[in-house]
C-alpha cells in the first residue's frame, strides 16, 4: 500500500460523519451521507443513512463533515 493511501485512511475514525464524493453513483442516486462503521486496510466502510447499507469506499471518495 502506498504512503498516500495510509495518510488518507488515518484521517478517519469509526463514528465520523461523512459524505460521499459527488462523482460517485450512490451520491447521484441520493445516498449521500453516512457514518464510518469500520476501517479496513484499503477501504473505509460506511453505513449509509438513506439505504441503511454498509458499503466499502476508497478513502479518496469520502469527505469528512
Amino acid at each position: 500500500m502506498s504512503d498516500q493511501a495510509d495518510l488518507l485512511l488515518e484521517q478517519f475514525e469509526v463514528g465520523n460523519r461523512v459524505e460521499l464524493h459527488p462523482a460517485t453513483d450512490r451520491w447521484m442516486r441520493g445516498d449521500q451521507f453516512g457514518t464510518v462503521a469500520k476501517l479496513g486496510r484499503v477501504y473505509v466502510h460506511v453505513r449509509m443513512d438513506r439505504s441503511g447499507q454498509t458499503i466499502k469506499v476508497a478513502p479518496e471518495n469520502v469527505v469528512l463533515l
